[in-house]
């Protein structure tokens, strides 16, 4: 799967042939196929794995991040930008952001999503409500809301990263700036549920 998910990063799903994923792979298209009905089930399987590699990662980085007096809306805070520094990864944002809800569709990826990120930022929510920290209408709608700003600012800093790949020190210096812009506007959005 490794080669097959370099393929989809590099050249995009549609680009990515079977011959040029069995030639990494070096298996014989029996073999694929064995595993892999279509190239598509392949794809939802580097999706599946990336999304769960992204949050174990986030969830690992978060918590050396966090203090003993971190609340449980601050562990919210943390967690979330630790998931958005994984996303700005290309190998990991271009996968689940990009080309996910483009090739299994919008309510597969999302179903994906609901196992591994949605369920943690929910956990999340309950722990911050039950703490008194926050008063929320619906934790579901409070996730998905929360979840689609991520989304929106690991998408802007995929493209921003794509766009300046072959660019100098100064605008990769511009781009962490803008980074800890968003990183900011994330966290003010967060501590707005507070109560």
């Amino acid at each position: 799967m490794d080669g097959a998910h370099r393929l989809f990063v590099r050249a995009g799903y549609e680009e990515t042939s079977t011959e040029a994923i069995l030639s990494a792979a070096g298996v014989s298209r029996g073999a694929f196929y064995h595993h892999f009905p279509t190239k598509q089930a392949l794809f939802e399987a580097v999706f599946e794995r990336v999304s769960a590699a992204a949050i174990e990662r986030a969830g690992a980085r978060s918590l050396r991040a966090r203090t003993a007096e971190s609340s449980p809306l601050e562990q919210l805070v943390i967690a979330c930008l630790a998931w958005l520094a994984e996303a700005r990864d290309p190998a990991v944002g271009t996968i689940l952001l990009d080309q996910g809800p483009q090739v299994l569709g919008w309510l597969r990826a999302r179903d994906i999503e609901n196992r591994h990120s949605l369920a943690v930022m929910k956990a999340a929510l309950r722990r911050a409500a039950a703490a008194g920290e926050i008063e929320l209408v619906s934790v579901d709608l409070a996730a998905g809301f929360l979840n689609a700003a991520l989304a929106e600012a690991a998408l802007a800093g995929l493209h921003r990263w794509s766009g300046m790949a072959s660019s100098g020190a100064a605008a990769k210096k511009a781009s962490g700036r803008a980074d800890k812009t968003v990183d900011r506007a994330v966290a003010q959005l967060i501590r707005g549920f507070r109560v």
